[in-house]
């Protein structure tokens, strides 16, 4: 070997795992089983809701049927006599209406037997809003054309609960992403702004965030939501809707974005590119507003089940989105009655996964926390 030559790297040398912020963060973020599981629903509900509720649904979003409040069919692999079968399926239903009360009833209909099929052809559809497609994740085989499967039952209208679940997730969790992602940009824009000027500016931007902060949020919410006009198009009122979640929540990110560029317009090298001549905006937009990244990163994780929660309570009180759009709100407007809790439970069943949403997000967001501050103890 030759003197200036130097030695082969060896495998331990090779195989050195990298120190840099970004891998401690995803090191110590994989050790948080809670927050991958969190990551993992939380992808799971945007897939399966905001890109593909088409495929996934088995029934379109205004396809009605004669099972009006129908209960839940429930998927079985051994019928009435005993035999066993290899593939799923559902029984059908038998409707029973009391003359006498005028009430309806569901009764199991053995000799009516649907097996459930995978990526069947059934209602043709734009798949990502451009692509023609006929294909459904599951379903009744195009040869059976009376039948039907109803996994979660249907509402008043004899439309399918689960399709309707991932057509009104796709508004629920779209409007809390858009929702943060708008409140991200005033706040953090507003707070770095308040942060490095400070004086009048300072003092108009966070007397704006106190007087939000003073208001309590639903009469607000309430407040802000009844100015939307009733005939205005169901598009208008969501993009409405989403301007007024944002509105009302970019005050807390704000201040606390406020703070963290009170101490980081003071590091060194913010005080070099001032020195080098670089204006006001480049210092806020390519120095301050990341020097805070990760804190950014942090809140709107955990703000997105606030958002999700509040158009969720907006449309609960009839002040949201109103059909012909569907969102979890919605649904649970609609079911939020005396006589659908005692007749049809089933159409409560939207709150499961507005529970199993906001955990995810807040597991993901607790698990963000810890991950973005990688040289904390613990």
């Amino acid at each position: 070997m030759a003197k200036n030559e130097s030695p082969a790297p060896s495998k331990a040398e090779k195989n050195q795992v990298s120190q840099s912020y970004w891998s401690l963060v995803w090191w110590r973020f994989k050790k948080n089983k809670l927050a991958i599981a969190g990551g993992i629903i939380v992808i799971l509900f945007y897939v399966s809701c905001a890109l593909f509720a088409e495929f996934v649904a088995p029934y379109g979003l205004h396809t009605e049927s004669d099972y009006l409040e129908g209960p839940p069919q429930w998927p079985r692999f051994r019928d009435a006599e005993g035999k066993w079968h290899l593939r799923p399926f559902v029984y059908g239903m038998e409707k029973h209406i009391d003359l006498a009360t005028r009430e309806r009833s569901y009764a199991v209909d053995t000799t009516k037997r649907y097996p459930i099929h995978f990526f069947v052809k059934a209602e043709s559809y734009k798949l990502l809003g451009v692509i023609n497609y006929d294909r459904h994740l599951y379903g009744v085989h195009p040869d059976q054309q009376e039948g039907y499967i109803y996994l979660l039952g249907t509402d008043r209208l004899g439309k399918d609960q689960l399709s309707r679940l991932f057509y009104g997730g796709r508004i629920s969790l779209v409007i809390g992403l858009t929702g943060v992602i708008m409140m991200l940009f005033f706040g953090a824009t507003l707070g770095a702004i308040s942060g490095y000027y400070g004086g009048a500016v300072d003092m108009a931007v966070q007397r704006s965030t106190e007087f939000l902060s003073a208001f309590p949020d639903i009469p607000l919410f309430m407040a802000l939501a009844s100015v939307i006009p009733a005939e205005m198009s169901p598009i208008l009122v969501y993009f409405m809707l989403t301007i007024i979640l944002a509105f009302v929540r970019w005050g807390g990110l704000a201040r606390q974005v406020r703070g963290l560029v009170l101490s980081l317009r003071e590091r060194e090298y913010v005080l070099a590119a001032q020195s080098f001549g670089a204006g006001d905006r480049r210092i806020v937009f390519r120095h301050l507003i990341p020097g805070a990244l990760s804190h950014i990163t942090v809140i709107a994780t955990l703000a997105v089940p606030g958002m999700i929660l509040a158009e969720t309570a907006l449309s609960w009180l009839g002040l949201g989105l109103r059909p012909p759009m569907t969102s979890w709100g919605v649904m649970l407007q609609e079911g939020g009655n005396i006589r659908a809790i005692r007749y049809a439970p089933w159409l409560l069943i939207p709150i499961l996964f507005i529970i199993f949403a906001v955990l995810a997000f807040n597991m993901l967001g607790d698990g963000l926390r810890d991950a973005m501050d990688p040289y904390s103890g613990g």
